[in-house]
This record gives C-alpha cells, structure tokens and sequence, in this order.
C-alpha cells in the first residue's frame, strides 16, 4: 500500500521537474536574440547608407549635367554677338572695295598670302574664297585658336566670360570679282521650267558668305555656330 500511494507523488514531481526551466539555459537564449536583432539592424543601417551615397551621387551628376547644359546654351547665345561682329565688318567700305582684289594673287589652289590685299582681309577676319574645312565644314584654321590668332587680326570678344572668333568666308573657289561659274550667288538666278537657268530681272549680284563663329567657355565649353548670309541682305 505504501509504495502504492507514493507512485503518484513521484510522477507528479517528476513532471513539476520536466516542466521547470533551467535559468541559464533562459539568459542564453536572451542574449542569442539579442545578437540576431543586432545583426539585423547593423545589415539595415548599411543598406540605408548605402542608398544615401548613392542618392547624393545621383544629385551632384544630376546638377554637374545642368550646369554643363547651361554653359553651352550660354556659349551658343553668345555666338550671336558674333555673328553680328561680322555684319559690322560686311558694312564697312574696306569690305566691298577689297573683296574682289585679285592684285598679286596666286592661282586659285595657293594659299594667297602673296595677295596685294591680304592686309586689309586680315583685318577684317575674312578671306575672298572657300578655305579647308573639316569633315563638319568648320574651316580647319578656326579650330587652332594660335594659328587663327596669329593670321587673323580683328581680335576676339569677350562676352559674360565667352571667347568669341568669327570667321568670313566667300563661298567662292577663287579670287577676284564674283561670278556665277565659280561662286554661290544669292539673288541672281531662277530655273525655269524646262530646266534652264533665268536671270531674274531687277536681280542683284551677290556672293553667298560664309559666317563661322567659335565660342570658348567655362569648362573647356566649345560651340561652333555657322550661317549662310549674302550682302545684299545686310542693306
């Protein structure tokens, strides 16, 4: 009967004992989540860190292309004063007199250096014929700014920090006065309908010019910007 009746008691301690947890095992078990939890918020604070740099990054590209945009609008506003540099030039008599001067020239495949006028055409940042271009048609001696200095002497403007060159071109392929064979002319002529060429009556003789302008900006900015004009429109 006695061991009868202690069987339950010790079953029962024997559960209590199951269902007791160890205090050590509890404290390590805190500081395993603990550490995960860690981890955790150390993994998000880096990818936060990293979206933050590259946000930044993204911001100074975003006003490095803004400003950059800004400059060239500039430097092609400013390639208008240019062009109006070069309409005072067309204007003066020391153009018209000496566009046709043949006096002294090589043939048409020199370099005209030996020309009588050259002097007064230097003056006014032009020449008589078609000179080298490149593969864009900017004329080769515009793109080295000593070479161009040098042989050109009108100066350069500065505008708002812009250096500005301008370039004078007849768009003829020889010296000496215009002529329909071997220059542009602007004003002179219609096709008819059978496909020949009519001088319209009351017409003016014009050569077609060629107007180059450079602009040099902050930045190393450079804007090349070109225009077809003839004289009789800037009368």
């Amino acid at each position: 009967m006695g061991d009868s009746a202690a069987q339950p008691e010790r079953a029962v301690r024997l559960l209590m004992g199951m269902n007791r947890i160890d205090p050590n095992m509890r404290l390590n078990a805190y500081r395993r989540q603990q550490g995960t939890v860690l981890a955790v918020v150390l993994i998000v604070l880096v990818l936060m860190m990293l979206g933050s740099v590259s946000l930044m990054r993204s911001i100074d590209t975003s006003a490095l292309l803004t400003g950059n945009i800004g400059f060239k609008r500039d430097s092609v506003n400013t390639a208008a004063q240019g062009l109006n540099k070069a309409f005072e030039k067309m204007k003066l008599a020391a153009f018209t007199t000496n566009q046709d001067s043949v006096a002294g020239c090589p043939p048409p495949v020199g370099t005209g250096t030996a020309c009588t006028a050259v002097t007064e055409w230097v003056k006014l940042n032009f020449y008589p014929r078609v000179l080298e271009t490149d593969a864009n048609g900017i004329p080769v001696v515009l793109k080295d700014k000593a070479t161009f200095d040098a042989k050109f002497k009108a100066g350069t403007l500065t505008v708002n920090g812009n250096e500005v060159r301008y370039l004078i071109e007849r768009m003829c392929k020889r010296y000496g006065p215009s002529d329909k064979t071997v220059c542009v002319l602007d004003e002179y002529s219609s096709p008819s309908s059978e496909g020949q060429i009519l001088e319209k009556p009351g017409s003016v003789v014009s050569p077609v010019y060629r107007v180059t302008v450079r602009t040099d900006g902050v930045r190393n900015t450079q804007t090349y910007a070109q225009w077809m004009v003839s004289y009789r429109s800037l009368q």
